[in-house]
């Protein structure tokens, strides 16, 4: 009737979801909370984790060319 949530397995708990024919389905691996489907997407509870590696790196890149920038021009 219902699938088991949160079965502890060798990595910690597994998760589960009802497929369209009603069949138990485990969710994706990095769910922690129990899911809606079996992609990462579908994962239930807190949002993912959003990179903040981007933005710094793109104002290095930022800074780096307008150091280089006047570096050539004053040369």
């Amino acid at each position: 009737e219902r699938c088991p949530d949160g079965v502890l397995g060798e990595r910690g708990p597994i998760y589960k979801f009802p497929d369209g024919s009603r069949e138990c389905r485990p969710c994706h691996e990095n769910c922690t909370r129990g899911c809606l489907g079996p992609l990462l997407r579908d994962c239930l509870g807190d949002a993912l984790p959003v990179s903040r590696k981007t933005p710094t790196l793109i104002a290095v890149m930022v800074v780096g060319g307008l150091f280089l920038s006047c570096s050539v021009v004053l040369l």
